[in-house]
């Protein structure tokens, strides 16, 4: 789950259980968030579940305050199986610094969070915060890494070359990202396999 945070266009993902609506904003629930996240506290050997959720939620709540500062109203926010995506198509067409402000608000959370909580002598909650921000900042599926990478290549590369570059950007990320996990790693664990399966999956597609 950790880290799982993206943006969206408007798709709708799969089977809604639930769907409340909170003035101009639909808070939506999946059946996948909770199998998912039942999974993952199974896995959860060390006991840092809650923290990796406290984390996630500071994350979003970073983008979302951003989002509100600029006068963005999201659109919808969708707990779902990959964590937790909030619509909001009008940031697309405000101007490129404020995209870059709400992309990175949540990657900048975590970071924040991480040294603060390493300088409170909490060194496992800072290595989840770090690895958060870190993690959502792979130029991948949906995640804040790739909106911000596409707004640099826009400005600096022609429009038909972005979606190439993109894309091979994301295959790298999940080879790097492969070899640090078998080279860094005493072994193989399944939150960890499940993870890079995961990188691999997001990198190939396209959005």
């Amino acid at each position: 789950m950790a880290g799982a945070c993206s943006f969206s266009g408007g798709r709708r993902i799969g089977y809604t259980m639930i769907e409340l609506k909170l003035k101009r904003t639909a808070l939506r629930l999946d059946f996948t968030f909770v199998a998912v996240l039942a999974l993952f506290f199974w896995l959860d050997s060390g006991g840092f579940g809650l923290i990796t959720l406290a984390v996630c939620a500071a994350h979003e709540m970073a983008h979302l305050a951003v989002m509100l500062m600029c006068g963005i109203i999201p659109e919808s926010v969708t707990f779902y199986g990959a964590g937790i995506r909030i619509s909001a198509p009008d940031t697309e067409c405000t101007p490129p610094g404020v995209q870059a402000a709400v992309y990175s608000a949540g990657c900048l959370m975590n970071f924040l969070l991480a040294a603060v909580m390493a300088a409170c002598g909490f060194p496992e909650a800072a290595a989840i915060s770090l690895f958060t921000g870190c993690f959502n900042m792979l130029p991948i599926g949906e995640f804040d890494g790739r909106r911000l990478l596409k707004l640099f290549v826009l400005s600096h590369a022609r429009p038909e070359h972005v979606d190439c570059i993109l894309f091979w950007s994301g295959v790298l990320s999940a080879v790097l990202c492969g070899a640090a996990i078998i080279l860094g790693g005493r072994g193989v664990s399944p939150t960890l396999a499940i993870t890079w399966a995961y990188i691999i999956i997001m990198s190939l597609r396209t959005v």
